[in-house]
C-alpha cells in the first residue's frame, strides 16, 4: 500500500512541475 501512495505522490509532484514549467514557459513567450 505505502508504494502505491508513494508512486501516486510522485506522479503528483512530477505533474506539478510540468505543469508549472509549461506555465512559465507560455508566459516567457507571451512576453
Amino acid at each position: 500500500m505505502p508504494t502505491i501512495t508513494s508512486y501516486f505522490g510522485f506522479l503528483l509532484a512530477a505533474l506539478t512541475i510540468t505543469s508549472a514549467l509549461f506555465i512559465s514557459l507560455n508566459k516567457i513567450r507571451l512576453i
